[in-house]
């Protein structure tokens, strides 16, 4: 019966991620997610338990573009070089954050709804709308009967957690050898996720052809992406 329900459920979340995208997420409304999906506003509720959910496993979705890309990091450590290793991550980072800013943007101007998602407000509130049955592992987090969808700590803390895995990944190319031994790692992690956000910002509210001609850098990801890693490396690389 879950396999039945999941292409409307997976219908359901790429409308979610749409109108999220184009609207920010204190915009976007159950009425509209459900008029994109094609489907009936009640209907939402036989595969979320609360609008919560929804919204938790949307954002799920775009931010597991750059847990996969961290997980690869991770596994890439010793092999091939920095440099490549940290382009390719960064890459996929411009295009993440190209992704996520219009989404969260209005997030950051109600600081009630931060406080609310530093408490791990998401998670909190889908257990107290299933507080009367024990969720069922076997169904997707977020829907009804299923597990809290997101991480500890709400959406609030994965930039942390992506930061931390960075530095992660520092770390054991410090031991391999492949960096100096006095590189400052949590710095080298900050400038280079912090490049990423830039670059996606100014691309987004400037538009490419005026970060080329006024910020003079490529509006290409991959190619932007090798200048930051040079930029970020320089003299932290063994001689």
């Amino acid at each position: 019966m879950a396999a039945g329900r999941e292409p409307m459920r997976e219908r359901i979340l790429a409308a979610a991620v749409e109108v999220i995208r184009e609207r920010g997420i204190t915009a976007a409304t159950t009425k509209e997610i459900a008029r994109s999906a094609g489907v009936s506003e009640g209907s939402l509720y036989n595969h979320f338990s609360n609008k919560t959910a929804l919204f938790a496993a949307a954002l799920g979705e775009v931010t597991a573009t750059a847990r996969t890309a961290m997980a690869a990091l991770a596994g890439s450590a010793g092999q091939g070089t920095v440099e490549g290793n940290l382009a390719r991550l960064a890459a996929g980072m411009v295009r993440f954050y190209g992704e996520l800013l219009p989404m969260i943007g209005p997030v950051l101007a109600d600081p009630d709804l931060i406080a609310w998602l530093r408490a791990d407000g998401p998670v909190q509130a889908q257990r107290e709308a299933a507080a009367d049955h024990a969720p069922d592992p076997a169904l997707p987090p977020g829907s009804p009967g299923g597990p809290p969808s997101g991480p500890p700590g709400g959406p609030a803390a994965g930039p942390v957690l992506g930061h931390a895995a960075l530095i992660g990944y520092l770390e054991a190319e410090l031991r391999a050898g492949r960096l100096s031994a006095e590189a400052p790692l949590p710095a080298i992690a900050a400038a280079l996720l912090g490049g990423c956000q830039q670059h996606a910002f100014l691309i987004r509210l400037a538009g490419p052809e005026t970060v080329v001609a006024g910020a003079r850098l490529p509006d290409d990801p991959e190619e932007f992406a090798e200048q930051l890693v040079r930029a970020v490396l320089a003299g932290h690389l063994p001689s």
